[in-house]
């Protein structure tokens, strides 16, 4: 009795087993935040350089503005400024003007209150100052005697208009503008000064540095199905995988030693799960290929994310995402190419100092 007991729970056990694997598999995506450093679009030559910075402006706007932090404000991020032009490959130059008040006024707005019925109950009537005036500003980036590129941020032409907040009567909005006339301009200074500096260097930092990027987000896949036996296991190091790429800063890329054990569970799923028809099969396949290409590629190992990515397309389920991962892969390897430098986690200063 006890062997038809013990043969009965094993049927019972395998079907169970079956039941699991022929479940359903819903493949979710588990977000992570990311820090890189990227490599300039439009690297120079040499990559690594030297760079000054020059700013002109009016007698006004220097009145009004902190040079030395507008100055600091303006930079190439990765590369190395110096306070000698003769020394510097390339050269960032501001041209600040004036700002100059157009108009000023009072502007009123009307607002009734109504009862349920719609009818007018109360009346009530609030003021602003508004002031109309221009700003110029504009920008070179030269290479010695090559013009790389201008531009102009705020033009003579363009109005800027500064509006404050509400006041219950006219006389306050009015006299918050004569009040502080000067302080605001000095604002209207700095606001667009600043803007300009920052316009400029983030458009200098991205064509021919390396700036730091964080909190990017992307995702790679995880399950969801409590009743499947590789739920857990899988949920599992997916949130391994997760800990591990959010752990990568601008600086440095995680221990790539801590990858062994990953590659080797993701790689077994399509071993397990081989069925090319059951629809549980083909989504595991997929979430693992689709990890094994992300592992790969924020890793800053592209040139091993093709064959997953293949994989992933033949696999069937989305396979979109395959093809965007060998896109990404080989527009990351022709960037590296384009640098001589094959990762985009290390600090400019060390690594350029030591290679």
């Amino acid at each position: 009795m006890k062997k038809i007991f013990l043969i009965l729970g094993m049927v019972c056990w395998a079907f169970q087993w079956g039941a699991a694997q022929t479940k359903n598999v819903d493949v979710d995506n588990l977000w992570f935040l990311y820090a890189c450093r990227e490599h300039p679009t439009h690297p120079r030559d040499p990559v690594h350089f030297a760079y000054a910075t020059r700013i002109h402006a009016s007698s006004s706007a220097k009145n009004n503005l902190r040079m030395e932090g507008l100055q600091q404000a303006l930079q190439i991020e990765g590369q190395v400024w110096t306070a000698d032009e003769s020394e510097a490959q390339m050269l960032l130059e501001v041209t600040l003007g004036d700002v100059v008040i157009k108009s000023s006024d009072v502007n009123e707005r009307k607002a009734e209150v109504k009862d349920r019925a719609g009818k007018v109950t109360a009346t009530n009537y609030y003021y602003t100052a508004v002031v109309v005036y221009t700003f110029e500003a504009s920008c070179r980036i030269l290479a010695g005697d090559e013009e790389v590129t201008k531009g102009t941020f705020f033009s003579r032409s363009s109005n800027q208009i500064y509006t404050s907040e509400e006041y219950t009567n006219r006389k306050s909005a009015s006299d918050y503008w004569t009040n502080n006339r000067e302080v605001l301009i000095s604002g209207f200074y700095t606001r667009h000064a600043m803007e300009a500096a920052r316009k400029v260097s983030e458009f200098a930092s991205s064509h021919f540095g390396f700036p730091a990027k964080k909190n990017l987000r992307y995702a790679i896949k995880t399950i969801d199905e409590q009743k499947h036996v590789e739920n857990m296991s899988f949920r599992s190091a997916a949130e391994t995988l997760k800990a591990l790429l959010q752990s990568a800063t601008p600086d440095e890329l995680p221990d790539r030693a801590r990858m062994g054990d990953l590659v080797d569970y993701f790689r077994t799923i399509p071993f397990k799960y081989a069925d090319p028809k059951l629809k549980a099969d083909i989504r595991l396949r997929y979430a693992a290929y689709y990890n094994l290409c992300a592992l790969y590629y924020y890793m800053d190992q592209p040139e091993k994310v093709a064959e997953y990515a293949d994989l992933l397309i033949a696999n069937g389920h989305d396979p979109k995402d395959g093809e965007r991962m060998k896109k990404d892969a080989a527009a990351l390897l022709a960037q590296f190419d384009k640098t001589g430098i094959r990762t985009r986690h290390f600090d400019p200063e060390s690594y350029f100092r030591d290679n």
